[in-house]
């Protein structure tokens, strides 16, 4: 794929590094003439130093033919007008950085859908690790409000010694959860949901979900009294 980074960040010179060694053809545009020439000598991709808004800058930089089109500025407003400059040359995909959020609207109006939030992202995170120490956010998926979560089953939870597939028939279940599978503490073995592993203290939970529902399975893995089914 040819992929144009249009970049004020390190993320994107990150970005270009990985996609580089993974073996996609890189198109980079800084204005900073520092960044450009070090992304040049370690990189040797085509790299565009020059104003980023500027539509003879991403013509350059060979907009026309780009499969994906990434936009990593300071400001949001910036990375609308380049999503803008994409759908005038049909780039069929354009993803930016969402800096603030009230900016959101604007980049749906502009028809630019993927945007990534590291806002979201770090407010969740900081809220699992103070609130849920036993939480671990692995990841945050599409815009950050679903995410990958690794849960500890607690000693004294009501669900040891049930089979995996009792946590989805619990009725307090949140819907539209989905369980990846149970890490097995003694024997660090992965276990599918299929195989229905018995849930024991120590082993770890893999969820996929949003952070409501994450709150919801902790609440069911930690309640007192058992319940059963009817």
């Amino acid at each position: 794929m040819y992929i144009l980074i249009v970049n004020e960040d390190p993320l994107g010179r990150a970005l270009a590094a990985a996609l580089v060694a993974h073996g996609h053809e890189v198109a980079y545009v800084d204005e900073s003439a520092e960044y450009a020439n070090m992304v040049a000598t370690e990189l040797g991709c085509l790299v565009i130093q020059g104003e980023p808004n500027n539509i003879r800058t991403l013509q350059e930089a060979g907009i026309d033919r780009a499969d994906v089109l990434v936009a990593l500025l300071e400001k949001d407003i910036k990375n609308i007008m380049v999503g803008l400059f994409g759908r005038q040359f049909q780039v069929p995909r354009i993803l930016a950085r969402l800096r603030q959020q009230h900016y959101a609207p604007a980049y749906e109006l502009a028809g630019i859908v993927h945007t990534f939030s590291a806002f979201d992202y770090l407010l969740n995170a900081f809220l699992t690790a103070i609130e849920e120490p036993d939480v671990r956010q692995i990841m945050a998926l599409g815009d950050g409000r679903v995410e990958m979560a690794a849960i500890d089953i607690p000693d004294d939870s009501p669900l040891l010694g049930a089979t995996l597939d009792t946590l989805w028939k619990h009725p307090s279940y949140p819907q539209g959860a989905l369980v990846v599978g149970l890490l097995k503490a003694a024997e660090q073995t992965f276990h599918l949901p299929g195989e229905r592993p018995v849930i024991e203290a120590g082993d770890e939970l893999l969820v996929v979900a949003p952070h409501d529902a994450v709150q919801r399975i902790i609440a069911i893995l930690r309640r007192q009294r058992r319940w059963s089914l009817m």
